[in-house]
C-alpha cells in the first residue's frame, strides 16, 4: 500500500505554494477602486487581494512590499518594435530640439564617416524644432559640405548643396520622379515626394541577421518592462511580425504580451478577403502572451506633414507653414466614403475587428459615419469594437457618435507634450483646446487609451516619440506641454481616469478586460512595483516615477 500511494504521488501534479505580496499599497483599478494591502499570486495569476492578515491565511511564500505602491501592469497600445528594432542598424536615435542641434548632429556624424557618404539626419519634425520651419540648404551647408545630407519629415524633405547636385536638381528645370521641388530665388529649398528617386540614390542598409534583429527586439522588451510595460499593440505588423513573436514566445523569450495589427490598404472587399486569405489567421487567433487582434486602414496623413484631413480647408497660414499651394486643400483622403464602407463591411464579414489610422477631424467623422452605415445592414459590427487611432480634434458630434458605435479611441498624449505649442500658433487656440482631448472621449463614455506610437530610439523619454508610461500620465493629469502652457484645461484627466488609458480602457481595446487592466481575482499576474504614490504625489513627480520590478504572468521581467 506504501508502495502504491508513492507511486500515486509520483503522479499527481506538483501545484507551487502561491506567492505573497505583503505591506503594499495595491491599486487594484476594481470596480470599488479598492487600493488593498496585499495580494496573491499562484500559477501566474491573482487568486485574492485584501489586508495583509486576509492574505496571510493563504500560505505561502512573502514578499515584503515595503509600503511601495502596486499599479496594474501598464499597457502599451500603439508601438512599433520590430520597426525600431530594425531602426537601430542605421544607427543610434537622438531627438533634436533646434537647427543648431542639426548642424551639431550632423557635425559629429561626418567627423566619423568618410567624405562622400550620405548624411541622413534622424527623423524630428520641423513642429517640434524650435525655430518651426525646415532646416536651409546653407544651413545644412555650414554643418558639413564634403557629405550630401539629407533631412528628411516623412513626405518632404531639404537637402545640402551636395545632396541636390547628386539629387540631378541644379536648376529650376530639373525634375525628380515622383517629387515636387520648390526653388526661392533660383535655388532648390524645398522637395515634395520624390521619396523613391531618394532611396534609390540613397544607399540602404542591408537587412540585419535574423539573430540579430531577435536580439535587438528582446532588448527592447527588456527597456519597456523597465518603464512598467507588460503588454504592446503592435500596430502595424505583418505575418512574418507575428511568427517572430510567437517564436519568441514559444522560446521562453518573450517578456511583453504582444496584441497584433495588421496593416493593408485594400480599398474595396475583394482585396480585402485576398489580405485575410494571405495573411492565413484567425480574428483572435493565439494565446495570451501573443494574439492576432484587428486589422488596419490608413485614412489620411499627419498634422506634422500638414496631410490630415480636416472639416475645413487648411487655409493660408497653415498652407504657408507646411509649403502647400493650395489654402483650399482639406488633407489627404486615402479612401472614399463609398471605399470606407465596403472595407469595413467585407473585414466585418470575415469576422475581423477594425482600425483606422485618421489624425483629423473631418477623416475620423467620415470613417465614423462609414462604421454607422454598415452596422444598418451588420449590426454585429457594434461588437467588433471599432478603433479609431491617433484622432486628435474630437467633437461633441464625434465622441457622441463613437459611443453610439461601442468604438475605442488610441491617442498620444507625448504629441500633446510636444505639438501643442505649434497647434496653437498655427491651427489656432480653439484647436489646441480640443487637441488630444481626452476628457471629451471620458465624459462621453468612450474608452480611450494613451500611448507612445514608439517608432525609433531606445530611450524611453527621448525616442521619436517617448514611451515612458509616467511621462504620459503627467500630461494627461497636467494637461501641461513641454513649455509649461495649458491649453484647454477642461482636458484634464483625474490621476485614476489617466491610470485607466493605460490599464482598464487599454485592456478593453484588445478584448483583454476579463484578463488584464486590473489586479483581481481570476486575472492575470500582470502588475509594476514603482518608487513612490502615484494617487498622491506632487502633481510634477509623477513624469519621475520609476518602476522598481516589473511581473508578467507573475514572473518577474524587470528588476531595478
Amino acid at each position: 500500500m506504501k508502495r502504491i500511494a508513492a507511486l500515486l504521488m509520483l503522479c499527481l501534479p506538483a501545484f507551487a505554494a502561491p506567492t505573497l505580496y505583503l505591506n503594499g499599497r495595491i491599486v487594484t483599478m476594481d470596480g470599488k477602486e479598492r487600493v488593498v494591502e496585499a495580494m496573491a499570486v499562484e500559477d501566474g495569476r491573482i487568486i485574492a487581494t485584501g489586508s495583509n492578515v486576509e492574505i496571510r491565511k493563504l500560505g505561502g511564500s512573502a514578499v515584503d512590499l515595503g509600503g511601495k505602491m502596486v499599479l496594474p501592469g501598464l499597457i502599451e497600445t500603439h508601438c512599433h518594435s520590430i520597426g525600431a528594432a530594425r531602426a537601430t542598424f542605421s544607427g543610434d536615435y537622438q531627438e533634436l530640439y533646434d537647427i543648431p542641434g542639426v548642424q551639431a548632429w550632423i557635425k559629429a556624424r561626418a567627423a566619423k564617416q568618410a567624405p562622400g557618404t550620405w548624411i541622413e539626419v534622424p527623423r524630428n519634425e520641423i513642429t517640434r524644432l524650435k525655430e518651426r520651419r525646415f532646416p536651409t540648404p546653407e544651413e545644412l551647408d555650414a554643418a558639413t559640405t564634403r557629405h550630401p545630407v539629407l533631412f528628411v519629415s516623412v513626405t518632404k524633405s531639404v537637402l545640402n548643396s551636395a545632396g541636390w547636385k547628386l539629387l540631378g536638381v541644379i536648376d529650376a528645370n530639373c525634375k525628380v520622379a515622383g517629387g515636387e521641388v520648390i526653388f526661392e530665388n533660383d535655388r532648390p529649398v524645398l522637395m515634395r515626394g520624390g521619396q523613391a528617386a531618394l532611396r534609390a540614390l540613397i544607399p540602404q542598409p542591408p537587412a540585419p541577421p535574423e539573430e540579430k534583429l531577435r536580439a535587438k527586439l528582446k532588448e527592447l522588451h527588456g527597456i519597456y518592462n523597465s518603464a512598467g510595460i507588460t503588454s504592446i499593440f503592435e500596430r502595424a505588423t505583418d505575418r512574418a511580425g507575428f511568427d517572430l513573436f510567437r517564436d519568441l514566445n514559444e522560446k521562453g523569450e518573450l517578456t511583453t504580451r504582444v496584441r497584433a495589427t495588421f496593416r493593408f490598404s485594400a480599398k474595396d472587399a475583394a482585396g480585402v478577403e485576398g489580405y485575410v486569405k494571405k495573411l492565413g489567421l484567425k480574428p483572435g487567433e493565439g494565446d495570451d502572451m501573443v494574439r492576432a487582434t484587428c486589422l488596419k486602414i490608413t485614412v489620411d496623413g499627419g498634422i506634422h506633414w500638414g496631410t490630415t484631413w480636416l472639416s475645413e480647408p487648411h487655409g493660408a497660414k497653415r498652407a504657408a507653414f507646411y509649403h502647400n499651394t493650395d489654402p483650399n486643400y482639406e488633407g489627404e483622403h486615402y479612401y472614399t466614403p463609398a471605399q470606407l464602407r465596403e472595407v469595413c463591411a467585407a473585414a466585418d464579414k470575415l469576422g475581423w475587428p477594425m482600425s483606422a489610422h485618421v489624425t483629423g477631424d473631418g477623416g475620423a467623422m467620415e470613417v465614423l459615419r462609414a462604421v454607422k452605415d454598415v452596422s444598418g445592414q451588420q449590426p454585429g459590427i457594434i461588437d467588433r469594437r471599432f478603433n479609431l487611432i491617433h484622432c486628435y480634434f474630437p467633437s461633441g458630434e464625434m465622441t457622441a457618435l463613437a459611443k453610439k458605435l461601442n468604438a475605442g479611441v488610441d491617442t498620444q498624449s507625448y504629441l500633446y507634450f510636444r505639438d501643442a505649442d505649434f497647434i496653437a500658433k498655427i491651427y489656432g487656440e480653439d484647436w489646441a483646446e480640443r487637441f488630444l482631448g481626452l476628457n471629451s472621449w471620458v465624459k462621453a463614455g468612450v474608452p480611450v487609451a494613451i500611448n507612445s506610437d514608439h517608432m525609433i530610439g531606445y530611450d524611453p523619454d527621448h525616442a521619436m516619440n517617448s514611451f515612458n508610461p509616467f511621462l504620459m500620465l503627467y500630461i494627461a493629469v497636467s494637461r501641461k506641454d513641454d513649455q509649461g502652457n495649458i491649453h484647454g484645461a477642461q482636458q484634464k484627466l483625474s490621476r485614476l481616469d489617466a491610470l485607466r488609458t493605460v490599464t482598464t480602457w487599454a485592456a478593453w481595446l484588445g478584448f483583454d478586460e476579463k484578463q488584464l487592466g486590473s489586479l483581481e481575482k481570476g486575472k492575470l499576474a500582470d502588475f509594476v512595483v514603482i518608487d513612490r504614490d502615484y494617487l498622491t504625489c506632487p502633481e510634477d513627480e509623477i513624469k519621475a516615477i520609476k518602476p522598481l520590478r516589473t511581473f508578467v504572468g507573475g514572473k518577474m521581467v524587470f528588476d531595478r
